[in-house]
């Protein structure tokens, strides 16, 4: 029997920051995981948007998880000797005049001087890109180059004897009074950070998931260069010497498959904004593991206390995972309480 202190089911965004969060902390980790090309966090652009756009406030506890973040994802580009984590100036076209003029009284709302500019500028080619009213900038947007970081770190697991890639199956779950076994492994707890795919999960199928399926594309544009990301109705992200251009929001249809009606979708919503030929390089489709309240989702099961949660990030995933690693990993080797509003026990 091999002994591990946490089994990670999962190595997407949060699988991943937590495993590395706890071998920080010296624990000895596992993690399992059947590695799919399509899992929300592979196929996620990693933009962070400070600013929620359509109130024009500050996305949630972004004064404490945007600096975590930073320093985390710098962290890994030490550790793995590469750059996977760039600041990106992100400017919102705006529609109308109407929203220039909001986007103008609320730059001057203290409580946003650090979060959003008040200049209006036009700082694209006008003939290739269609904003009459200007365009103003987020002040501390980003972006992780996420299937980038998680092809390295799954590297970094397996060079540390840390990972398993095969399909986790519940049913060889043997729960001791203190411990855990699967499949040969014994742990003090099993942590299941399988995005969507929790839904499946005989344990935690219980909570609130609102999931959402998101298409993304891969493309170019014949004459237009962008050294920005962009925001109106769509996003554009300079990405690998081309640029990611999202993103979908479906409830319906829950699975990672690829439709024309999203790739359409997303065309019209670009040639809103963009007078150019658009070329399609790559097309894919993830399902993020967004919950009913919009909060993450950590935590004990209820009566078995070798099974837990760290999952529901949801679109903020790149910013909050770092942070609430932390406060997992506190609660868990510290006995440290989790906030009530992402505790597993609100529900």
């Amino acid at each position: 029997m091999k002994e591990f202190d946490f089994i990670i089911v999962g190595q997407g965004l949060a699988g991943s920051v937590l495993a590395y969060s706890l071998m920080q902390e010296n624990q000895k980790v596992l993690v399992v995981d059947e590695e799919a090309a399509s899992s929300s966090s592979r196929v996620a652009a990693g933009l962070c948007n400070p600013v929620v756009f359509k109130r024009l406030t500050k996305s949630w506890m972004i004064d404490e998880v945007l600096p975590f973040a930073k320093i985390f994802y710098r962290n890994q580009e030490t550790l793995l000797n590469d750059e996977f984590y760039f600041d990106v100036p992100l400017y919102k076209l705006f529609v109308d005049e109407k929203e220039q003029e909001f986007w103008k009284q609320k730059s001057n709302e203290p409580h946003l001087f650090d979060w959003i500019d008040h200049k209006v500028e036009y700082p694209f080619d006008q003939n290739l890109m269609n904003y009459p009213f200007g365009a103003s900038k987020t002040l501390q947007s980003s972006f992780l180059k996420t299937a980038n970081w998680l092809s390295k770190f799954k590297n970094y697991l397996i060079n540390n004897n840390a990972y398993l890639n095969v399909k986790f199956d519940y049913d060889k779950i043997k729960l001791t009074d203190n411990s855990v076994t699967w499949n040969g492994y014994c742990a003090n707890k099993i942590i299941f950070c399988e995005g969507y795919q929790s839904i499946k999960n005989p344990y935690f199928d219980w909570l609130p998931f609102k999931l959402t399926k998101g298409e993304v594309l891969t493309v170019n544009f014949k004459n237009l260069k962008i050294d920005y990301a962009i925001n109106k109705g769509a996003f554009v992200l300079p990405y690998n010497g081309n640029y990611k251009l999202g993103a979908t929001y479906n409830w319906d249809e829950i699975d990672a498959e690829p439709t024309e009606e999203g790739k359409e979708q997303l065309l019209k919503r670009a040639a809103k904004f963009i007078n150019d030929e658009v070329l399609v390089l790559e097309h894919k489709a993830g399902v993020r593991p967004t919950v009913l309240d919009r909060r993450p989702l950590l935590g004990l099961h209820p009566e078995h206390k070798q099974l837990a949660v760290f999952n529901g990030m949801g679109t903020k995933g790149v910013m909050l995972a770092p942070y609430f690693a932390n406060k997992m990993v506190k609660f868990l080797l510290k006995g440290e309480k989790i906030a009530p509003e992402v505790n597993i026990d609100r529900f």
